[in-house]
C-alpha cells in the first residue's frame, strides 16, 4: 500500500489542532454519489440523491469534483480553520482563490489534459468560480442542508473525543485511534499514512512549523486524504467515528425505560457516542426543548455529563451511565 511518511518539528505538534469543513464534505459526497461502489456505509443517503441535477449534468463544478479519480483540486476544499467554520466562509475562500493557485491546482490534477469545461476556469479563474460555488451552494441546499446538523454533531462529537485520547495518551495513541493506516513514531517526530487511492509522487514530506490540521470526515470513509501542498495549511481527513450510525433509523427503547421512563432511556442508549442536543432532536424526532429537559434530568442523576466544544455543547455518558450496560 502507498505511504507517505510526514516530519512534525516541535511547532508542528504544539499547533496540532481539529476543525470541520463543510466544503470538503460537499464534494467527497459528490464524489460518493459519482462512484458509489465502495461508499456501501451511505447507502441510504446515496439511494436518495444519486440522481442529483449536479451529477447528471455536465458542469465546470461537476468537472472539479469527478472528472479526477485520483485527487481534488486543493482549493475546492481549502484547509479550514475552526471546528466552527461554516459553508459560506468556505465558499467565499474558494471565490478568492488566486489565479495562479487555480492554475497550478488544475495542472497538479489534470496535467496538460485540462477537460474542455475546465479550460475557461483556467483563464478567467474569479469569474468561473463565482459560478462554480453558485452551482455547489444549491447541490448543498438540496442534498446535504437538511442533514447537515446530523453530521456535523457526528463530526463534533469525534473531535471532542480524539481530543481527549490526546490528552490522557498522547499523540501516539491518539493517531493509532483514528486510523489503522496512521502510525506516529514519538522517536522520529514521524507520522506514516497509507493511502489506499493515491499514489503519491514525494513520499517524505517535511511541514517546517506549518502546523497539521485533523478533519473528521462523514463521506471520507473509508480512506485517508492527506494535502501538504503550499500555500495549504497541511491536513488530514479522516472517517468519522461512529460514520456506520449516521443513517441508522432510531432504535427502541432500551431496558431501561422502566425506570428512567422511555424517553431518557431512549437518549440515554443513543449516547453510546457524545451528541449534541440539536443531533438528539434530529434522530429521536423529538422537540430540542424537550431533549434538553431530559438531558438535564439524566445529569442531575449522574448518568450523563455536558461537554463544551467551541459554541456547541456535546453530552456523554458518564462512568455511572456507562456502567447501567455493563
Amino acid at each position: 500500500m502507498p505511504t507517505v511518511t510526514l516530519s512534525l518539528d516541535a511547532s508542528d505538534l504544539a499547533h496540532l489542532r481539529w476543525a470541520v469543513s463543510p466544503a470538503w464534505e460537499l464534494t467527497a459526497s459528490v464524489r460518493a454519489l459519482a462512484r458509489p461502489a465502495d461508499r456501501a456505509v451511505h447507502m441510504p443517503w446515496l439511494s436518495a440523491h444519486r440522481a442529483d441535477p449536479l451529477l447528471t449534468g455536465r458542469s465546470a463544478a461537476r468537472e472539479l469534483t469527478v472528472a479526477s479519480p485520483g485527487h481534488l483540486p486543493g482549493f475546492l476544499a481549502p484547509t479550514p480553520h475552526s471546528p466552527l467554520t461554516g459553508l459560506d466562509e468556505e465558499l467565499a475562500r474558494v471565490r478568492d482563490t488566486p489565479a495562479e493557485v487555480v492554475r497550478q491546482d488544475l495542472a497538479a490534477v489534470f496535467g496538460e489534459r485540462i477537460p474542455a469545461r475546465l479550460v475557461p476556469l483556467g483563464r478567467a479563474p474569479r469569474r468561473e468560480l463565482t459560478s462554480v460555488t453558485d452551482e455547489l451552494r444549491r447541490y448543498w441546499d438540496r442534498a446535504l442542508a437538511p442533514t447537515w446538523p446530523r453530521i456535523r454533531a457526528l463530526l463534533e462529537s469525534d473531535i471532542h473525543h480524539r481530543a481527549r485520547v490526546l490528552t490522557d495518551r498522547g499523540p501516539a495513541a491518539m493517531f493509532a485511534d483514528i486510523h489503522p493506516g496512521l502510525a506516529f513514531d514519538p522517536a522520529g517526530s514521524t507520522l506514516r499514512i497509507a493511502l489506499r487511492r493515491s499514489v503519491p509522487t514525494d513520499t517524505h514530506r517535511r511541514l517546517d512549523g506549518r502546523g497539521l490540521v485533523l478533519v473528521p470526515s462523514a463521506f471520507a470513509w473509508p480512506d485517508l486524504h492527506v494535502k501538504t501542498a503550499r500555500p495549504w495549511t497541511p491536513v488530514i481527513r479522516y472517517p468519522v467515528r461512529g460514520v456506520g450510525t449516521l443513517w441508522e433509523a432510531a432504535p427502541d427503547a432500551t431496558d431501561l425505560a422502566a425506570a428512567l421512563g422511555a424517553t431518557r432511556a431512549r437518549l440515554l442508549d443513543l449516547l453510546d457516542t457524545p451528541a449534541s442536543t440539536l443531533e438528539l432532536a434530529h434522530r429521536t424526532g423529538l422537540a430540542a426543548g424537550g431533549v434538553s429537559a431530559h438531558l438535564h434530568r439524566l445529569a442531575a442523576a449522574g448518568l450523563v455529563a455536558p461537554h463544551r466544544t467551541g459554541r456547541t455543547v456535546l453530552y456523554a455518558r458518564t462512568t455511572r451511565g456507562e456502567a447501567l450496560y455493563r
